[in-house]
């Protein structure tokens, strides 16, 4: 069986158990390959402790890692979960958002 291979986007507080979780290949079909964070020091520090690559631009990360990636953890600030998938869509991976989806109906 192959490896689903995830990202993170957003290297927050949640962050830290998603990747014990897949950087510790604690789940036999994944692994953490790239991690991204508009705040270098907290992608610097998950990338550096996991051994991938580390990204503070999005769009940078998908396109050197898009053959790379299957999943991308949307990890990010809840108020951002919408426009990141939206932003994300186009790259036609797997999605996980983290709750809330959206903070409006019009956003979900």
């Amino acid at each position: 069986m192959e490896k689903l291979r995830f990202a993170l986007l957003g290297c927050g507080r949640i962050a830290k158990k998603h990747a014990e979780i897949l950087g510790g290949n604690e789940i036999s079909g994944a692994s953490l390959m790239a991690v991204c964070d508009v705040k270098p020091e907290l992608a610097r520090y998950y990338g550096e402790k996991y051994a991938v690559p580390w990204f503070v631009d999005m769009h940078e990360m998908m396109r050197a890692m898009d053959s790379h990636i299957d999943v991308v953890n949307i990890l990010t600030e809840s108020g951002m979960h919408a426009q990141h998938t939206l932003e994300l869509a186009p790259y036609r991976k797997h999605l996980v958002v983290e709750k809330p989806m959206a903070l409006t109906l019009a956003d979900a």
